[in-house]
């Protein structure tokens, strides 16, 4: 589909479907120039999850993070919390103690609000 069907599905004009691409948040147009028709159901549905996740008044940067872990690889499930890797890293590259580090200091802040 085109860029303005796209947009007419999502219900959204085209420069903010292009916003969306630009911020990495809907992957680019498998084709591109005036006839472009690299658009289909994949980039529909991201659109209308991050469009949801907006409304609900989640702000475009939280949303691209989060949208960022749909193919992530859950490893661990405990108390109502998920640890997530992302597929493309390779384990070695993994900095362990940094990682617990800034996982405790989430956590913390996160319980400390209530």
């Amino acid at each position: 589909m085109t860029l303005n069907d796209l947009a007419e599905r999502l219900g959204v004009p085209a420069r903010q479907i292009r916003f969306l691409i630009a911020e990495g948040i809907l992957p680019p147009a498998a084709k591109t120039g005036r006839a472009a028709d690299g658009y289909d159901e994949t980039h529909v549905l991201q659109g209308q999850r991050y469009l949801a996740l907006h409304r609900m008044g989640m702000k475009p940067g939280s949303i691209k993070v989060l949208m960022a872990f749909d193919d992530a690889v859950p490893i661990l499930q405990a108390g109502g919390v998920e640890l997530r890797v992302d597929p493309g890293i390779a384990p070695e590259a993994i900095d362990i103690e940094a990682v617990l580090n800034a996982v405790e200091a989430a956590l913390r802040a996160y319980v400390a609000k209530d």
